[in-house]
């Protein structure tokens, strides 16, 4: 046997603590040290292990020398699998798992298996919850204190997450874990989405070996921006019914089955996070049905709220002294309304019920694929029912089109039943009215968005893992927040948290593990998050020893508004709450109790300056506009030639409130050419010039300048046939104002002659829709014609473009 090399003896002999409240671990060795299938666990301090020496022996001649193969590396014996599951959007009081009337079964299999935590926070939005959760720190502290969409140049709001940091794939997968990543990215800044990278700020570069899902806040789940690690993919494409939350449950069990077929020892983490129940509400007509049939809505959001507040009673989720919060005067009671109104919302609901229904099957699809894999017993799953509260961002009367809301334009009632026939379809992006909002967050006040109160930070969460989690259908009380799951995921796998990353110094770990409160015998025992800030746009508050102080929101998450907010220190009042005994916050105690409401606003602040949440910033509107890296910054002149496609936002030319010129230099081959030269955006907002389809022969290759705002109104351009040869397209367009959403005038020339002049009332005043795409010579995802010059995707350009040139002024 070939002399081993000191240093490696003492690292394989090496005894640490994991860095949490538990027992210590030594390094095993399985196997013979140097054969082909020798195994070893490490300390886990410096990730990667540093490489050991080489143990064998090497003389001139092979036949003389002795080989020797470094150990691979492994989790601790007895490491489970982890199956870490997120829906998004979804409300505390939702799912039946929590009281709601929505059925959840998969949700009530693990809950009934292990434990439900009923006093469990996000932060209450949804990338600042993602990147807590996969960190185990506070969402400012890894530059994550707003979406990335409003990203400004602050440690903790850049969106950007420090190296310093390292997420829990990392950990794991250089633990010896196959990792992985299902569903929705909303941790890659939108300057580093496109295919010009880079790419560590993806899940690949976050520690996750393979990703399939969608970058950004949202997407259709009919026609998704989806990738499988760093490619965009297009199964949807010729293949009706398709569906995202399908997909994704297949692509994950074929995916698991494939690991324990090739490696059944080596264990993996999968983080399963779906875009359900977030806008757009995308479920199939078969699950609208059924949800539909069961007539769950029908008597109104007050009615429903009632009904999920006496179940949490019932099921023990809310304490028998907890009280019911008064509904606000900003929404209207259900009682006010008319019978249109009523039709139309509750259409509204069922497809947002069934949306969470279907979501909660196809992640039932998944466990079950876990336990016919005979892995259900090692595997620890965590199933959290939402990233943030139910999002009331569909405005008061709810919208067919995501997008108005966040362009601030309201579709009346009456003119939402254009759409009612098809809602939830791929023909709709729709988002229910903020009423239903506030009832899915049964018995708290508030929605997403809003971190001072707890409906927009309660999360149901049900955990189970058979052997180790004995308490079957158990309920905990004590307060834990998203940052306290990285924690818990290390003490169970007994893998520590690492001193240091690729040689960068890591900060420590800010959770605390949960898994205390497994042992029936800690069922009351006191929780160990004794502190915990919230913040977000302004709005804050502190969780302290049962006594949380929360600021009053000044604007409501349901009306975008762009009045001057209030001096972000001075203009909040603040409310106190003995949550311990009030865990509704239905009793404010901030008049009788101004010292004790002093020493926690005083906390407050001390904990912002601690967690990177200075500078306190409450605009909003102005931080979508606000400079950021850029793949376009600071130029006005842009061009392509030939394909390009799959584009985000952030790295094409944006034509949003300013004049801009397009100049197109064709060849058309002899018969003539269709076909999409250039085009960002979609169905739901964008713009496109091209050549038409036409019908049956008639009409093709007609120039087209084509302006979809919103929806709700298209304006085109149109121009002649084109023949064989070459030919210059020119758009020219003359905003009327710097103003957000101003309109104006464009002139479409072709070879020199202007052929078409027509004007926008209004131009889209924010942004497209994020889960489309700039493309070149083709359109991915959907069309930006609906009727008129209708074509269908990719409708790719049959003749050649030589040049492609924006000028933006």
């Amino acid at each position: 046997m070939p002399k081993i090399p000191r240093s490696f003896v003492a690292a394989l002999s090496f005894t640490a603590l994991s860095g949490l409240s538990g027992p210590a671990f030594t390094q095993e060795v399985t196997g013979t040290l140097g054969a082909p299938g020798s195994t070893t666990t490490i300390d886990g301090k410096q990730l990667p292990p540093a490489p050991p020496a080489f143990g064998g022996v090497i003389k001139q001649k092979a036949s003389d020398s002795q080989p020797w193969w470094a150990p691979r590396v492994v989790p601790p014996k007895g490491a489970p699998n982890v199956l870490l599951i997120m829906t998004d959007d979804q409300g505390f009081g939702a799912p039946s798992t929590f009281g709601g009337v929505i059925p959840t079964p998969a949700m009530d299999r693990i809950a009934n298996a292990g434990l439900r935590f009923t006093n469990f926070h996000s932060t209450s939005l949804c990338s600042p919850t993602r990147a807590a959760l996969i960190t185990g720190r506070n969402h400012h502290s890894v530059g994550s204190g707003v979406v990335g969409e409003i990203a400004t140049g602050f440690p903790g709001y850049d969106s950007i997450i420090p190296i310093e940091k390292g997420t829990i794939g990392t950990i794991l997968r250089e633990n010896g874990y196959a990792t992985s990543w299902f569903g929705k990215n909303h941790n890659t800044p939108s300057f580093q989405s496109s295919q010009a990278g880079p790419f560590n700020q993806w899940p690949n570069g976050m520690g996750f070996e393979y990703f399939y899902g969608f970058v950004g806040g949202d997407a259709s789940q009919w026609q998704p921006n989806l990738y499988r690690n760093t490619t965009a993919i297009y199964p949807f494409e010729g293949n009706p019914g398709w569906n995202l939350e399908t997909a994704m449950a297949d692509e994950a069990i074929q995916h698991m089955k494939q690991l324990k077929e090739l490696a059944p020892e080596k264990p993996f983490f999968v983080y399963y996070v779906p875009g359900a129940t977030h806008a757009p509400h995308h479920p199939t007509q078969e699950w609208v049905k059924k949800i539909s049939d069961m007539h769950l809505f029908d008597e109104g959001w007050n009615k429903v709220r009632e009904t999920i507040f006496a179940n949490q009673k019932k099921l023990g989720i809310m304490p028998e002294n907890a009280q019911l919060t008064p509904w606000p005067s900003t929404l209207p009671a259900w009682d006010s309304l008319g019978l249109e109104e009523k039709k139309l919302f509750i259409k509204q609901a069922d497809v947002y019920g069934a949306y969470l229904a279907y979501a909660d099957n196809e992640i039932g699809r998944v466990i079950q694929a876990v336990e016919d894999l005979g892995e259900l017993d090692n595997t620890l799953i965590i199933y959290i029912g939402g990233d943030n509260g139910a999002s009331a961002e569909g405005n008061l009367d709810g919208t067919p089109n995501e997008f108005t809301s966040f362009n601030g334009v309201n579709v009346p009632v009456k003119d939402q039943f254009l759409w009612y026939p098809f809602w939830g379809s791929e023909r709709t992006f729709p988002h229910f009215a903020a009423g239903w909002a506030w009832a899915m967050d049964t018995p708290f006040k508030w929605v997403k968005q809003v971190p001072s109160h707890f409906g927009g930070t309660s999360q149901g969460v049900a955990m189970s893992w058979p052997g180790h989690i004995a308490d079957a259908g158990g309920i905990r009380r004590q307060f834990h927040h998203v940052i306290d799951i990285v924690p818990t995921i290390l003490e169970a796998t007994g893998i520590p948290a690492p001193d240091a990353i690729n040689g960068i110094e890591q900060k420590p770990i800010e959770g605390v593990s949960m898994a205390y409160a497994w042992d029936r015998a800690n069922a009351d025992a006191p929780s160990a998050r004794k502190t915990q800030y919230f913040e977000m746009l302004g709005n804050r508050a502190i969780y302290h020893e049962g006594w949380v102080a929360a600021t009053t929101p000044v604007t409501t998450p349901w009306a975008m508004s762009t009045a001057a907010p209030p001096d972000v220190i001075t203009g909040y009042n603040w409310e106190l709450y003995n949550v311990q005994d009030d865990p509704t916050q239905f009793d404010d105690l901030a008049a009788k109790m101004p010292d004790k409401l002093k020493e926690l606003q005083d906390l407050f602040y001390s904990e912002a300056a601690k967690y990177d949440v200075l500078p306190l910033d409450n605009s909003t509107l102005a931080r979508w506009n606000t400079p950021r890296p850029s793949l376009t910054a600071g130029r006005k002149e842009f061009s392509y030639s030939g394909e390009l496609s799959g584009v985000p936002a952030g790295a094409a030319p944006s034509i949003l409130n300013k004049s801009f010129t397009v100049t197109a230099e064709v060849e058309i081959p002899e018969g003539g050419a269709e076909g999409m030269i250039v085009t960002e955006g979609g169905r739901f907002g964008g713009y496109g010039l091209f050549l038409s389809k036409g019908e049956f022969g008639v009409g093709s290759g007609k120039v087209v300048f084509l302006y979809n705002f919103l929806d709700l109104k298209r304006t085109m351009w149109e121009g002649p046939e084109l023949e064989a040869g070459k030919h210059t397209i020119v758009f020219d367009y003359k905003s009327d104002g710097p103003e957000l959403g101003k309109g104006g005038t464009g002139v479409l020339s072709v070879d020199g002659k202007q052929v078409a002049t027509n004007s926008l009332e209004h131009g889209t005043p924010v942004t497209f829709p994020e889960d489309e795409a700039f493309d070149v010579g083709l359109d991915t995802r959907t069309g930006v014609a609906l009727v008129e010059y209708r074509y269908d995707s990719p409708f790719r350009f049959t003749g050649k473009i030589d040049k492609l040139t924006f000028k933006l002024q």
